[in-house]
């Protein structure tokens, strides 16, 4: 069973190495290539972005839970940053595909406004984009510290129980 489950690991490590490789390849023509620099490419760009730090972070996730999990358990601070981050992986990537979406249908609706075509508009589309996906997660922080407060008071309380 062990052996099953370090196959299943290498599988998604080989797969989430494979999906770095590609948006890289994807993000390195758009960036370098001036023609390339339109809305629709740059959007896509964020997503490969998004694609690439997701994937960076599962990779060291799985990592240090597939090999250091019992180092990766003692750690308070794993509580808190583990799933603040997981989080914002997953809003970065919902809210990239959003932003595509809006911008997308924005671009049909109203094909004569300027607006949409432009890359101004599309930075800061970025900006809010990456805002929301940071400040979203945060009260993580506040409910894992009181999480961590109160068994830390309970295993003092035990502790001069006994």
């Amino acid at each position: 069973m062990f052996e099953v489950a370090r196959l299943i690991l290498f599988i998604q490590l080989i797969i989430l190495s494979i999906i770095i490789v590609l948006a890289w390849i994807y993000i390195l023509p758009i960036i370098f290539i001036r023609r390339l620099h339109t809305v629709t490419n740059i959007l896509t760009c964020n997503v490969c972005l998004v694609c690439f730090l997701g994937s960076l972070h599962w990779i060291v996730y799985f990592v240090f839970d597939g090999f250091y999990s019992t180092d990766l358990n003692k750690c308070i601070l794993s509580c808190t940053i583990i799933p603040y981050f997981q989080t914002l992986i997953n809003c970065l990537m919902i809210y990239a595909f959003l932003l595509i979406t809006i911008n997308r249908f924005f671009l049909v609706t109203y094909p004569n406004k300027r607006l949409f075509k432009r890359l101004k508009c599309c930075f800061i589309s970025f900006v809010i984009q990456w805002l929301l996906a940071i400040i979203l997660p945060l009260p993580y922080f506040t409910l894992s510290f009181e999480v961590i407060a109160f068994t830390l008071i309970i295993n003092i309380v035990c502790f001069f129980n006994v």
